[in-house]
């Protein structure tokens, strides 16, 4: 498996055109014609689901969460652009707090009916606020493949640049309630799909938070994490990689 790469990337403007219309069913008259001109170049091969909901679990502090597995996406071609949301169930939200490591991560896996290495996804993210909107941030992803036919993306939203500098200007505790992904899949055989996905958050054996059941961020709060961190086994720091076997 190729080491992940960390890539600066501004938007999936590189989008093919692969659009999901079924044409078979539209009438081949001028003006059909004019308006699904339109809608394709206006979609430029994007795909738009509606949002995928993870349930976190139990809310308390945590180093990282269980794969949570979706099917969402099961059948979708493994080609063009993918923008979407996965949004916690519950009410629930992920606190970051000024102990959790820069390199928290938030990645998904999706597995293709490919075999072998069959390519590596490309793209941006950014968290998602209580009322839905973006939280500003630099969009810094990785990227890994697996000889199993597996793909990942990993957005770390606590980085400035792909050279690792933390993004001081997000201020924590940040609480944040979804992550958006926009995608870009490789140019493979169009019928290669996706066949199932995994979602799951990690922050390289320091602490955040899963609500609604936290306490409210204070001076307090910080202290009881740092004596947290001391309980805590050391864990080796892991790559990327490491997090798709």
């Amino acid at each position: 498996m190729r080491r992940p790469r960390i890539a600066l990337v501004a938007s999936a403007s590189r989008s093919r055109s692969n659009s999901p219309l079924p044409c078979g069913g539209l009438k081949t008259n001028s003006l059909s014609a004019v308006i699904v001109a339109a809608l394709l170049v206006a979609l430029g091969g994007v795909w738009n689901l509606q949002a995928i909901t993870i349930d976190l679990g139990a809310s308390g502090l945590t180093v990282g969460t269980d794969r949570i597995g979706f099917s969402e996406l099961n059948g979708r071609p493994v080609t063009g652009n993918l923008s979407e949301d996965f949004l916690f169930a519950n009410n629930a939200f992920v606190r970051l707090f000024t102990g959790t490591d820069s390199s928290f991560d938030a990645i998904i896996i999706l597995q293709t009916s490919g075999s072998g290495l069959v390519g590596f996804l490309d793209g941006t993210g950014y968290l998602i606020d209580a009322l839905g909107n973006a939280i500003p941030g630099y969009g810094i992803t990785g990227s890994a493949s697996s000889s199993d036919g597996s793909m990942g993306l990993g957005f770390f939203p606590l980085l400035k640049d792909k050279t690792g500098s933390p993004n001081e200007a997000l201020n924590r505790p940040l609480d944040f309630y979804g992550v958006h992904f926009d995608i870009t899949f490789p140019v493979v055989d169009p019928s290669i799909e996706v066949t199932g996905g995994q979602f799951f958050l990690t922050a390289q054996g320091t602490t955040f938070g899963i609500g609604p059941n936290l306490p409210a961020p204070d001076a307090g709060s910080t202290a009881l994490l740092f004596g947290l961190a001391i309980l805590v086994l050391y864990t080796p720091l892991k790559s990327f990689r490491n997090s798709m076997q």
